[in-house]
């Protein structure tokens, strides 16, 4: 019995960080580009229990009754926990916003030829040099692209992440030393170049310092770790590469017949004025906190029981009368 209270306390605790996972993710239900997380639950590994001192018992295939042994019960597990919360990187609905900082990153991407899963990001990252491009290992991968000027003029995140072009640099689209004052001029088309109005010709230039945005490809993206709410920090073994890199590999593998259909070559995309929500699943996502709040419970259940049935073989059963 004492074993139950603990394989049932285990199962309540397992349960209890389930639920603060799905709470987080209904949380942040609106927030855009947040992926949500996937509790990964696990058992304990099962003990082989036995009778001492007794020699007879049932017969368990593959498992020896041997005479004068103890006596082979079974297996047991002895209870579960919650080992991860692992994000799930499913591309979220877009909704259009007209604004021209909001960019929705559309992700189609195949899987490489060894079957790994790819995904898009952008690039972002906390730089206090800004004249110099962002080291890798500062580098970090978000999904959200609801952005905003701040007051030097940079594009950043609204959690304070500068966000990088395709040579990891700040994008600076307010610079007083160039005179280019982008303002709502901004424009990115499909392949994530960035453009603004000239004055004098009222035709729209590649940004001459930030010719496009910082797209990475990651591939197997369980190995990002959150920081935070919506930003990764990646720790796989093999290396993130740009998206120009990615697709250039995936062209010339096309010329060389290695296969017949684009992996990379038209399935990505920016889409400005518009930004991709979270997607979580509201309906699935109550429907299994009632379902946890349910085996919780039971798990309450089991422990009242079984302090009940203690509490007599202690105080009843066990009594010695005067």
């Amino acid at each position: 019995m004492i074993r139950g209270l603990y394989t049932s306390a285990s199962g309540m605790l397992a349960l209890q960080n389930r639920q603060e996972s799905l709470a987080n993710n209904l949380a942040n239900i609106n927030t855009p580009g947040y992926k949500q997380d996937v509790g990964v639950m696990r058992a304990f590994p099962e003990q082989l229990l036995s009778r001492m001192r007794d020699s007879e018992g049932p017969e368990f295939p593959g498992i020896p009754n041997m005479p004068g042994q103890p006596a082979v019960i079974g297996r047991l597990n002895s209870g579960v926990y919650m080992s991860e919360a692992i994000p799930n990187f499913t591309q979220g609905d877009i909704e259009e916003t007209r604004n021209p900082y909001d960019v929705a990153l559309l992700d189609n991407l195949q899987p490489d030829q060894d079957g790994n899963e790819r995904r898009l990001f952008y690039s972002v990252a906390r730089i206090e040099d800004l004249t110099q491009p962002a080291q890798q290992e500062d580098i970090r991968y978000t999904r959200n692209g609801n952005w905003s000027v701040n007051a030097d003029g940079y594009l950043v995140t609204p959690e304070g992440y500068y966000v990088l072009d395709n040579q990891n640099q700040a994008i600076r689209l307010n610079d007083p030393d160039t005179g280019i004052n982008v303002g709502q001029d901004l424009k990115i088309n499909q392949a994530g170049e960035l453009l603004y109005r000239d004055t004098a010709s009222e035709e729209y230039q590649t940004l001459a310092a930030h010719p496009r945005l910082g797209l990475s490809v990651v591939t197997d993206p369980q190995k990002l770790v959150r920081e935070g709410t919506n930003v990764f920090r990646y720790e796989g073994d093999a290396e993130v590469q740009a998206i120009d890199i990615v697709e250039a590999e995936d062209q010339a593998a096309l010329a060389a017949g290695e296969y017949d259909t684009p992996a990379v070559a038209g399935r990505y995309g920016t889409q400005q004025g518009w930004r991709e929500r979270s997607n979580v699943d509201p309906a699935q996502t109550m429907t299994s906190m009632m379902s946890v709040l349910r085996a919780y419970e039971a798990n309450q259940r089991v422990i009242t029981t079984i302090d009940g049935t203690l509490d007599k073989a202690a105080n009843e059963i066990g009594r010695v009368n005067g």
